[in-house]
């Protein structure tokens, strides 16, 4: 049954292991057993959606999807070497329509990734500034349900916005050239909060980079001039690890680009 429709991606996630309340280890969501792909229609539900188990499947489905900045794929290889797939009773659990739980990836009629629903990211989520915007893109009407998906992707850096900015790129940060997805980061140049819904979803008001050099970006730690050179604050001499001099992005900025770095810089105080 659809075997071979994808293999295992090397994402080695860690996962900690499944525990029953009354303290026995349960057969988790994430199962190393290898299960086949299931369809859509064959996920008949028999559950609310509520309970310890899904509990898990919920925090962790948010929390890989998180990371990886995608949909998690139905199957995927932990940091122990192990082959992990969904397992089926828990998305059997669900149901077809995923309830306020999960959104289906499909190829070829088959579930080959699972997206959190936006309801489940202010609730689970890691990053509260993400989780309070995303809630905020949720109840606001004033957007199609075709745009509002779009937001919230690009909110989370990946989507379409991640998408479009890593083409631009080829795929590699643009300081470091390393080309590992699951460390790059879709980062927005004009932050979120100040960005109209046009500039949030432009891939030239985003640059992509490791997760540090993210971190450093969004802290306005860094910023870049219309050169491409970057430019870094007076403190961050203390850490000389975590900046080389002499770096700067892999090509020079477009001329809008290079407008959104200027308001960059003058948010950050790189200009008075």
């Amino acid at each position: 049954m659809a075997e071979s429709l994808l293999p295992f991606e090397d994402l080695r996630i860690e996962l900690p292991e499944y525990v029953k309340e009354d303290g026995s280890k349960g057969s988790p969501p994430f199962s190393t057993s290898k299960h086949s792909f299931f369809q859509r229609e064959t996920l008949k539900s028999i559950g609310s959606g509520v309970g310890p188990r899904t509990e898990y499947f919920k925090k962790h489905l948010v929390r890989i999807f998180e990371q990886i900045g995608r949909p998690v794929p139905y199957r995927f290889t932990d940091h122990l070497g192990r082959e992990r797939s969904m397992d089926g009773g828990c998305l059997k659990f669900v149901g077809p329509d995923g309830q306020d739980i999960a959104e289906f990836i499909e190829q070829d009629g088959y579930i080959v990734a699972v997206r959190p629903k936006p309801v489940l990211i202010p609730r689970y989520g890691t990053t509260v500034s993400v989780a309070a915007d995303i809630e905020l893109l949720s109840k606001d009407t004033s957007v199609s349900a075709t745009e509002r998906v779009l937001l919230i992707d690009a909110r989370l850096g990946q989507g379409q916005f991640r998408s479009s900015l890593l083409a631009a790129w080829h795929s590699r940060c643009a300081i470091t050239s390393c080309n590992l997805p699951a460390v790059l980061r879709a980062s927005h140049i004009v932050p979120w909060r100040l960005a109209t819904n046009a500039e949030r979803l432009d891939p030239e008001n985003g640059i992509p980079l490791l997760a540090t050099l993210d971190a450093l970006f969004d802290a306005g730690l860094i910023s870049f001039n219309d050169q491409g050179d970057l430019l870094a604050k007076p403190n961050l001499q203390a850490h000389p690890n975590l900046v080389e001099t002499g770096m700067r992005l892999s090509r020079c900025p477009s001329k809008r680009m290079q407008g959104y770095l200027h308001r960059h810089r003058r948010i950050n105080g790189f200009e008075h």
